[in-house]
């Protein structure tokens, strides 16, 4: 549980209270090559472009970098037709 809730008596009274039952048997039989390919597609990766999204420049920059990259193919293939 996170520091922050457990400062909060009541909620973490309430969190407490609640039991979570995890299937090991469910998760400890062998699965098919497809099922292990499904959990590895769901499970959760870490966001590469984190450093950069964070700041407002960075966010900033991967907003318009797509439009002016995209504009400058289009100059260029204009150029490129004549």
């Amino acid at each position: 549980m996170n520091e922050e809730f457990k400062k909060e008596k009541e909620l973490s009274g309430l969190l407490d209270s609640y039991k979570i039952d995890i299937p090991v048997t469910k998760l400890a039989k062998k699965q098919s090559p497809f099922q292990k390919f499904i959990r590895y597609l769901g499970s959760p990766t870490k966001d590469p472009f984190e450093k950069w999204t964070i700041q407002s420049k960075g966010y900033l920059f991967f907003k318009i970098f797509p439009v002016s990259l995209g504009l400058f193919l289009a100059i260029l293939q204009g150029f490129l037709m004549n």
